[in-house]
């Protein structure tokens, strides 16, 4: 049976290195040339120019400084990798790996990073943007500058008469988390007790936000919730105060998550006018 490498590390490998290469894109002829040329060779097997400025634009993209010392380490992890390459090659390895699905995995990976890219590099995120985004999620959080977060654990069943039953059954004792595991429809949680883990009160419906200030720590709603997928038993596991950090602070995850909502709106259109057959 054929391996695939983690999809993760071919990822971060790949985009890591485009970016460093991208950011290079401008080279001149001359620069272009030398990329063919030689550092080193193992066993006959070239170690290119171009291999080793990739590695170097990709540590420099990071924040280390391109120095002999940077350039002379990266060559010889270059030679220690092609010559385990080799020897993985010699003990017949490659064949247990799917080499066409996973180029094409990376090519992908790519090709969405040159999209993205290229879409931002038209279209700066200026610090507006940022300061926009960071309004929105900061109203999600809580209008004030401090707020709580809760742990939650919940039970959803079809009907209020089931959920006002295991009300009384929590009452007299029986554990919130077999009954969870046992009774709850929700899916996707009820294999861990119904734990929801840390919320945001603007991250659950007004239904559930309206009753967490008035639930102490450890508590069970006396009358269930109802919501579009259910009646809902709250338990609140935990709580405690939570500071929204400040605009400069999360500059790095508001630019992401530009960058995510970009990429969502842009694959919502493209399904929107592709023919897909599965």
């Amino acid at each position: 049976m054929k391996r695939f490498l983690p999809a993760t590390f071919i990822a971060l490998v790949g985009l890591g290195h485009f970016n460093a290469a991208l950011a290079q894109s401008k080279l001149d002829a001359k620069d272009a040339k030398l990329d063919y040329e030689f550092v080193a060779t193992v066993n006959g097997a070239a170690i290119t120019q171009g291999l080793l400025n990739l590695n170097i634009r990709a540590l420099v993209a990071q924040g280390q400084r391109d120095t002999p010392e940077l350039r002379q380490a990266i060559k010889e992890d270059l030679i220690n990798k092609e010559l385990i390459a080799q020897e993985a090659t010699k003990q017949s390895l490659a064949k247990e790996i799917d080499f066409p699905d996973q180029i094409t995995q990376l090519k992908q990976n790519l090709l969405l990073q040159a999209f993205l890219e290229d879409h931002f590099k038209k279209n700066p995120i200026s610090d507006a943007k940022l300061r926009e985004e960071y309004d929105r999620q900061r109203k999600l959080m809580g209008e004030g500058a401090a707020t709580n977060q809760y742990r939650l654990s919940q039970i959803v069943v079809s009907t209020e008469t089931d959920a006002l039953d295991l009300i009384r059954r929590i009452q007299k004792g029986e554990l919130f988390g077999k009954l969870a595991q046992e009774y709850s429809i929700d899916q996707g949680f009820k294999a861990q007790g119904g734990a929801l883990g840390w919320v945001m009160p603007g991250q659950v419906i007004p239904a559930v936000a309206n009753v967490l200030p008035g639930m102490a720590k450890g508590s069970v709603t006396v009358a269930p919730i109802q919501t579009s997928s259910g009646w809902v038993i709250l338990k609140l596991d935990d709580k405690r105060p939570f500071k929204v950090p400040g605009f400069e602070e999360v500059k790095p995850q508001l630019r992401q998550a530009i960058v995510q909502q970009y990429l969502a709106e842009a694959v919502k259109t493209l399904r929107a006018n592709a023919r897909i057959v599965q």
